[in-house]
């Protein structure tokens, strides 16, 4: 059954449009600065969407930093995509965002929850849709959020090329750290969240995946430790030793910050087993 909703277009004029049959009081609730803009831009897929916001938020001369699923799919782990997550400038983020919502992006407010479970990953980035749809399960976002916090410095990033299954994409390039700075970003990220907060779940779960497909290289990115034959037919012990070399590696580099050297140490001994990410530091 559809709902309505009245939109005030002057003091003694009120406008009465039919919502989509599919607005879900679970889903997400949108704000469009043209309902005409959004049909139209909902004319093409969500990566055509992206690809020509990503490429408008550049011309405008905001550099993009790859954050999140897209990154971690970059560094091995096979993530569905259905939200592509990017940092933008703190300074211009309300501008990246009007600029989309001009595109016929609206802009989303996450169901409750999404931000019990999620945290900060649904709380401190503007949500901008993609799809008709605005039911949780179908919907998918441009979700664009500050610099500072994944925090990662100047020299830490390195412009690549943007994955993309467009055979001629506008957008070519973006911003992306190097895979120290990731995990630095993760840890620093955890250190500054309470032991049992969603958003420090989250990043404990992004922490143990990409160790066992970017740094393990497992296919499955997990495998029984109690399963011995199959430890040693994937060589398990020698996938450990490696990964724990390349935190030490990164040290050695000097790859972590000034004072934050205690996280090569933290994540050799997450990656070796002697650790677990549930007990590295936590705010109060």
């Amino acid at each position: 059954m559809s709902t309505t909703e009245t939109l005030s277009t002057s003091p003694t004029i009120r406008l009465f449009l039919v919502a989509p049959k599919d607005l879900d009081p679970f889903g997400f609730t949108t704000r469009a600065s043209s309902w005409k803009a959004t049909l139209d831009a909902h004319e093409f897929t969500p990566e055509e969407l992206v690809d020509r916001a990503l490429h408008t938020l550049q011309q405008a001369g905001m550099e993009l930093i790859e954050w999140k699923s897209l990154l971690y799919r970059r560094m091995g782990v096979p993530v569905i995509i259905k939200d592509y997550h990017y940092l933008v400038p703190d300074e211009v983020l309300s501008e990246a965002s009007e600029i989309l919502l001009n595109q016929g992006l609206p802009r989303s407010s996450p169901p409750t929850l999404l931000t019990k479970t999620g945290g900060d990953f649904y709380t401190k980035g503007v949500m901008h849709r993609l799809t008709r749809s605005t039911s949780l399960a179908d919907a998918q976002h441009l979700v664009i959020f500050p610099y500072s916090l994944a925090s990662y410095a100047p020299y830490e990033l390195s412009p690549a090329p943007r994955l993309s299954s467009l055979s001629s994409p506008l957008c070519t390039t973006v911003l992306v750290p190097r895979p120290s700075a990731v995990y630095a970003s993760i840890l620093r990220m955890m250190v500054s969240y309470p032991r049992w907060s969603p958003t420090r779940t989250v990043l404990g779960s992004d922490l143990s995946e990409l160790i066992g497909y970017n740094l393990y290289d497992l296919q499955d990115g997990y495998v029984d430790a109690d399963d011995e034959e199959l430890c040693e037919e994937l060589g398990i012990d020698h996938r450990v030793e490696e990964a724990v070399e390349m935190a030490r590696q990164w040290g050695r580099a000097g790859e972590w910050r000034p004072e934050e050297e205690w996280m090569g140490d933290a994540l050799a001994a997450v990656i070796g087993g002697q650790g677990n990410e549930e007990f590295l530091p936590w705010a109060p």
